[in-house]
């Protein structure tokens, strides 16, 4: 190899040579100390120790200046120390920027004095770590998921990371980096820079796909989604979206490493994403690199660790101090030259052969001894250490760095000298004299991070509280003026204002402000429990009883609610409730009306709820059109299940309202998510009008990616399809609302998506899946106070045992289980369908005299007017009614379900999309043939054939067959031969479907 040569004076710079060994050689050529250069030049001690022990390898050039005038060269000397300085710049081994690691050609500076003395090299503690770095390479070769690097802090984890990492990209691996720090700044911070860095590659026409991430990275997406805008979504739901993104990412970008630094302070999403790409099976050419600090892991982040092992191979590498010769190479390193037995062995005792504190402390005790044949004093800490060199910066740089130590492990520097008055070119030569002391990193031009944790924690902890208050407040103040959007900064804020609160009370009521904010910001990035840590803070900072408080509440209530927290959730919503009234505070006393109705079981009404509901509706506007409608939505839900003329009436007032509200042609996005919001409540009850309210609310919320919404408005979707015979639309349905409740994992929307699966086994005649299903259903209901799902199970394994050829035992367990479902209209009606069913036509006649009336005036004055909603009732009876043949009854029915079959009702639906009883003109046809209309029983029931065709509903074929043939038997021996064709006909498909009792049943 040969070098080019400048010379100088007698002696010779060659080209390759480091600036760290070049402006060493230049001081003592001078003769000067490090600390006169320092004075000369007005950079800190430290800052020259830095540089020349090649810890800071990049000096800018007015700093290059500033040396050389102090140092009196000549314009060649200049010239080469400013080329070493820039050639250094392209000379770093290992490059950790902007969340990605990439590797340049490494150049070994020449000894130029042809002695023994060490060779600079910048990763001068990644001494003895060959085995580690094998491990690592095997790792990869196997294609094991993750490999963790434990030990202690300093110890050398995040260079061994960082050498593997630079060594795989050498070979044509993309390599990615995170690290989280013990500020938690935002959820998924590890993930946020090496995602950043991975969609950069896209430039700005990031695929469709992948721009959910742009919550996660905002401003690199031009999407709404950068904006933090309060969602209905249950925050579960989007980070389960996001982790299937992300996984869509990085198995886009083959062989991969990620490298995530300092998982001991990951916050729980991080773990939780970690473990989901750990568990992905199509990221077979991923490898994800962590670094544990085992001190500080605590039990719940070392469980999350230790169950990556249930899914994928993980390597676990424990990574100890270094060996006493290492130690003794490492000291020489950081020195520069010879040093004594004496000096390594203190550095070794008081380091316990930690690479970190090994430089820290060989550096502090070169910058206050010169004598390596002394043995200066230790420090008691490398806290001490890092606060004296903190020390050796000037005035500014000080303080700069006191109030980067409050604004986190990154900051922006020109925050961080607003916190502390500087600006202008004090704050610029502070920000270059802390760059120097190599304390701290660049990450761009405006932003610098702490070189370590530790640097920050030390800096932090040694700041005085009451200095330190000072400075959140600023830090708080200041953020607070940039008018923040997006999530992280709105978390910075809330951080900010939490701590000033801690200590001055009258800070409060602003901490809990952004509290709640942080919990919204929170929610939108899908991270439920830190939702409701910043709601609890919210709720215990707030003083006194106002609007404020209330709302901090019920967000906190509700978001309790969505995770299970059934009593708790309750218990903070009525306290809302309490202090929304007593604040004067409308909307919010309306939500936690809401959400405390939301816990009433269907079929059930509670006094107290519908109260609530009514004195929240009397305190909004009338004119209001986003919580009023779903007020009188849920108002009209509840008082179905009430008995009395006066609560019907204010049903249909309700009703009608509501039905006001959502058909305008002008309906609002946020009255539709709103709506969306209120699970399995129909909001209206023509199926026509409401399957066009399920598709807007399905076309804003899937905008939106408001799962719940989504899920609401499929399930009215599917019970729109169901009553009105669209068979394909009803499957859709049925299967989109299955997909969203396994997102979701919520146990009621998991339970009702099994008993619509139940409802389409049950319609096909595959009754083996439609108990399986319900079953389901019920061990998904058995986490919820929801007596529903039992009824639905109950009503479905009913008609299961009547067309299986069980009716006897079915009545038997319907008349034993009266008692605890008999005030529900829609299992008496089906009491007496089964009891005109099993024979005792006495009871069934006085149930119909219950529940019907002589002439109707029971049914008439129970309902003052009929809808959808009111037909399975109407169904059961005209099935029993059919069966034993009364005509008196079969008038009164026949003439109500006209009356609905007139909103376009085509099929019979039991429970919410929970079974069927047939086609509406299935029943209309029976009825007929008892009052001896046999032209309108047939032409009922020939387009009865047609539903079951398209809702391939083979029992309830079997059915219309049968009273087919009785139409035709009733004509006599004209029609004796049809009916004994349609009997044959029957009798096959039943048996097709392995129902043949279903024939013995029917007749």
């Amino acid at each position: 190899m040969s070098f080019s040569l400048l010379a100088y004076s007698d002696q010779v710079l060659p080209v390759m040579e480091s600036f760290g060994v070049a402006l060493r050689r230049l001081r003592t050529a001078a003769g000067l100390t490090q600390e006169r250069l320092a004075e000369r030049s007005g950079i800190s001690a430290t800052g020259v120790a830095a540089l020349e022990a090649g810890r800071r390898t990049t000096p800018r050039l007015n700093t290059v200046g500033l040396l050389c005038d102090a140092l009196g060269v000549d314009p060649q000397q200049r010239a080469a120390l400013i080329a070493a300085a820039t050639r250094s710049d392209h000379e770093t081994q290992t490059s950790v920027a902007s969340g990605s690691i990439t590797p340049s050609n490494s150049v070994t500076p020449l000894n130029t004095r042809g002695s023994s003395e060490p060779t600079r090299r910048s990763d001068r503690s990644l001494v003895g770590r060959r085995s580690e770095l094998q491990a690592l390479h095997q790792g990869w070769q196997q294609r094991a998921r993750v490999s963790l690097l434990f030990g202690e802090a300093g110890v050398g984890k995040s260079t061994i990371a960082e050498q593997f990492a630079a060594e795989v990209a050498g070979v044509g691996v993309t390599v990615l980096a995170g690290r989280s720090t013990p500020q938690q700044l935002g959820v998924f911070e590890a993930f946020v820079e090496p995602i950043r860095v991975a969609l950069r590659k896209f430039g700005d026409t990031v695929p469709e796909p992948l721009r959910d991430l742009g919550r996660l990275v905002p401003g690199l997406i031009n999407t709404d989604a950068e904006i933090l805008v309060p969602s209905r979504s249950d925050p579960t739901v989007e980070r389960r979206l996001l982790f299937e993104t992300v996984a869509t990412l990085l198995g886009s970008m083959g062989p991969i490493v990620l490298v995530l630094d300092d998982l001991h302070w990951a916050d729980t999403d991080t773990l939780a994403l970690l473990a989901n790409l750990a568990a992905h099976p199509g990221l077979t050419n991923l490898m994800i690199v962590g670094t544990v600090r085992s001190t500080d892991v605590t039990t719940s982040t070392g469980a999350a660790l230790a169950e990556l092992r249930r899914h994928c191979t993980v390597v676990r590498l424990q990574v100890n101090g270094l060996s006493h010769s290492e130690v003794a190479q490492l000291v020489s390193i950081v020195a520069g030259a010879e040093v004594s037995d004496a000096l390594i062995s203190s550095v070794g005792d008081a380091t316990n052969g930690n690479p970190l504190f090994i430089c820290e402390l060989t550096e502090h005790l070169l910058h206050h001894s010169t004598a390596d044949t002394e043995a200066p004093p230790i420090p008691e800490g490398i806290r001490d250490t890092i606060e004296l060199r903190v020390a050796g910066l000037s005035k500014d740089g000080q303080a700069l760095m006191r109030g980067g130590a409050v604004l986190g492990q990154a900051f922006d520097l020109s925050l961080a000298g607003r916190l502390v008055g500087l600006e202008g070119e004090s704050l610029l030569s502070a920000i270059e004299d802390t760059l120097l002391s190599g304390l701290v990193v660049e990450r761009s031009a405006a932003v610098v991070a702490f070189s370590h944790g530790l640097v920050a924690t030390a800096i932090y902890e040694n700041t005085p509280r009451s200095r330190r208050l000072v400075l959140h407040r600023a830090a708080a103040a200041a953020l607070a003026e940039r008018a923040p959007t997006r999530s992280g900064e709105i978390v910075d804020v809330a951080r900010h204002w939490s701590i000033v609160a801690s200590e001055d009370s009258t800070a409060a009521t602003m901490a809990a402000h952004w509290s709640v904010r942080a919990g919204d910001a929170a929610s939108s990035a899908a991270s439920i429990d830190e939702a409701i840590a910043c709601y609890r803070r919210a709720v215990a900072m707030c003083q006194e009883p106002t609007g404020e408080l209330a709302d901090a509440l019920v967000r906190l209530g509700s978001a309790l609610t969505a995770t299970g927290s059934l009593t708790e959730g309750k218990e903070h919503l009525h306290e809302a409730l309490r202090v929304a009234d007593e604040a004067g505070d409308a909307r919010v006393f309306a939500r936690a009306a809401l959400g405390l109705a939301a816990s009433v079981r269907y079929a059930h009404s509670d006094p107290e709820r519908l109260a609530e509901l009514e004195k929240a509706i009397s305190k909004l506007d009338p004119d209001e059109m986003v919580i009023r409608p779903a007020l009188l939505a849920t108002l009209r839900r509840q008082l179905g299940f009430v008995d009395t003329p006066e609560a019907d009436q204010r049903r249909i007032e309700a009703a009608a309202l509501v039905t006001q509200a959502v058909v305008r042609a002008d309906v609002s996005e946020e009255l539709l998510i709103s709506l969306g919001g209120l699970r399995d409540s129909l909001v209206i009850d023509d199926p026509v009008p409401l399957g066009h309210l399920a598709r807007n609310i399905i076309r804003v919320a899937s905008a939106r990616q408001d799962l719940p919404a989504m899920s609401t408005g499929w399930y009215r979707q599917a019970w729109s399809a169901l009553e009105l015979g669209e068979a394909d639309l009803f499957r859709r349905s049925v299967d989109e609302y299955r997909s969203i409740a396994q997102r979701l994992r919520r146990p009621y929307e998991l339970a009702l998506s099994s008993n619509m699966l139940a409802a389409v086994a049950q319609i096909e005649g595959c009754y083996d899946d439609a108990e399986a299903f319900g079953q389901e259903a019920l061990a998904h209901a058995s986490t919820i106070d929801d007596g529903n799902f039992s009824w639905v199970y109950f009503a479905n394994s009913g008609l299961r045992a009547h067309d299986g050829g069980h009716v006897a035992e079915t009545f038997e367990v319907m008349c034993a289980v009266r008692d605890d479902f008999g005030r529900m209209a829609t299992f008496e009606a089906a009491f007496a369908a089964t009891a005109a069913a099993a024979g005792d036509h006495v009871l069934a006649a006085q149930l119909f005299d219950e529940q019907i009336g002589q002439k109707g005036e029971i049914l008439d004055r129970n309902w003052s007017y009929l809808s959808a909603e009111r037909l399975p009732v109407l169904g059961m009876l005209a099935w029993g009614c059919a069966t034993i043949g009364d005509t008196v009854r079969a008038s009164i029915l026949r003439d109500r379900l006209q009356r609905v079959a007139a909103l376009g009702v085509r099929v019979v639906r039991v429970a919410p999309v929970g079974a069927w009883i047939g086609p509406l003109d299935h029943h209309l046809g029976a009825l007929s043939r008892v009052l001896g209309e046999l032209d309108q029983a047939d032409h009922h029931l020939q387009r009865a054939l047609v539903v079951e065709d398209d809702m391939r509903g083979k029992p309830y074929r079997v059915r219309t067959l049968i009273e087919l043939a009785a139409v035709a038997q009733a004509r006599g021996a004209s029609g004796a031969g049809r009916a004994a064709a349609l009997r044959s006909s029957a009798e096959d498909l039943a048996n097709e479907i392995n129902l043949p009792q279903l024939i013995s049943t029917i007749q």
